[in-house]
């Protein structure tokens, strides 16, 4: 069977690192081209010395046709890229995660320059559409937190009372590769802090998927990578945690990469892997998920991977196996 040409558009960056080791490593994809701007010209390896003896590539500016582009751009820079792209596209940003093009504009501040090609991307969390993403030329990988988050509610949203409380917490990865006043490390190597109260970008995402009314409240941590979610769900009627895990069970139970318990995840037991762990509580009226997943990987890369596999008629887990690390 003939690989499938891949060309990941963006890759010095922390996700775009992320797809491309990844990528590597998939028996079923031949990596053309890796672009990036300020790095054109340098060796792949020299960027990203963990792939030494991995692949000889150089980062150019131009990318050549390919069966697949995986995009990993700034903000507003897949929205100018997509249009000129003839293959199928996972796009890794937020530029067409929104189906809205007025909401796109509230959380972006910004107005959409394609917005004619919203509504074309299919939503790309394998979990909750598969069928879509298989069929789809064009597909917006989840959000970190959303994707955490949706798939925390996704089995509990027809039996949901009122909104929704999602409480969320990120590694330092999270925020990119070039520091920040506020992401740098001597900044935030023993911080602990909360930001971008009531219009985080992920609360629509999460909206838009869930099809409920959510309060979502990110903070900082001194962690590198990972996500963790708490989620609040004011029940219609009274449930156990066996209750509440069945369910789960009944909606993911043929998911290869989600991974249920009873009570808390740990954001330790994913690192470095593509699965996300889903624990759950019940008290009366109120129930508690807690999802725990890589940033990079099952929130970024990871995620990107297995939508590419999806619309290539590929075994979902190609290339995706490898188990979390630990410590």
């Amino acid at each position: 069977m003939k690989k499938v040409r891949v060309v990941v558009i963006g890759a010095s960056g922390y996700i775009g690192g992320e797809a491309v080791r990844l990528l590597l490593g998939h028996p079923e994809v031949d990596l053309v081209a890796v672009t990036a701007n300020e790095n054109a010209g340098r060796r792949l390896d020299e960027v990203q010395p963990n792939l030494r003896g991995y692949s000889d590539l150089v980062y150019s500016k131009e990318w050549p046709e390919a069966d697949a582009y995986v995009l990993s751009l700034p903000h507003g820079g897949a929205m100018e890229v997509v249009p000129k792209l003839k293959g199928k596209v996972v796009d890794l940003s937020g530029d067409f995660r929104l189906k809205d093009p007025a909401v796109f504009e509230r959380y972006y501040k910004t107005p959409h320059k394609a917005p004619e090609l919203l509504k074309q991307f299919a939503t790309g969390i394998p979990e909750i559409n598969r069928g879509r993403i298989r069929e789809s030329r064009l597909v917006a990988a989840g959000g970190c937190f959303a994707s955490a988050a949706i798939l925390s509610l996704h089995p509990l949203r027809e039996l949901a009372a009122g909104r929704v409380i999602v409480d969320g917490k990120t590694g330092s990865s999270g925020s990119g590769s070039k520091p920040g006043e506020k992401t740098h490390h001597p900044f935030r190597s023993t911080s602990f802090f909360a930001y971008e109260t009531f219009h985080h970008r992920h609360t629509p995402e999460i909206e838009q998927a869930s099809g409920l009314e959510v309060l979502f409240q990110p903070h900082s941590t001194p962690l590198v990578r990972g996500v963790f979610t708490t989620s609040y769900v004011p029940l219609k009627r009274a449930m156990t945690d066996d209750e509440v895990l069945a369910l789960f069970r009944q909606a993911y139970g043929n998911d290869r990469f989600v991974r249920l318990c009873k009570g808390t995840a740990n954001v330790n037991h994913v690192k470095g892997s593509n699965f996300i762990d889903l624990g759950v509580a019940a008290h009366g009226t109120t129930a508690i998920v807690f999802a725990a997943i890589d940033n990079l990987v099952k929130g970024g890369a990871g995620q990107g991977v297995q939508c590419l596999n999806l619309m290539f008629g590929l075994p979902e887990e190609a290339g995706l196996l490898a188990p979390p690390a630990q410590p």
